[in-house]
C-alpha cells in the first residue's frame, strides 16, 4: 500500500446490488465514485463473490474497474 502513488483517497458508494447464488454464495456489485489526492472524481464498479466458509464470509473472487471513457 505504501508504494501506491497517492497520499489520500475518498470513496462514495452510490448503488449496490446483492444476489444469492445456487451454491449458497452471495454475488455483490458496488458502484461508486472515488477521488485520489487532487485528481478528478472517477466512477468505479466492483463485484465480489462471497462464500460462507467455516462460519465466516470469504471473498473468493473480486473484479474492480474504473469507469474511464475516451
Amino acid at each position: 500500500m505504501q508504494s501506491l502513488p497517492f497520499q489520500k483517497i475518498q470513496h462514495s458508494i452510490t448503488a449496490q446490488d446483492h444476489q444469492p447464488t445456487p451454491d449458497s454464495c452471495i454475488l455483490s456489485m458496488v458502484v461508486g465514485q472515488l477521488k485520489a489526492d487532487d485528481d478528478q472524481v472517477l466512477g468505479f464498479h466492483q463485484t465480489f463473490l462471497l462464500k460462507s466458509f467455516q462460519g465466516a464470509w470469504v471473498c473468493t473472487n473480486e473484479v474492480f474497474r474504473l469507469a474511464l471513457h475516451n
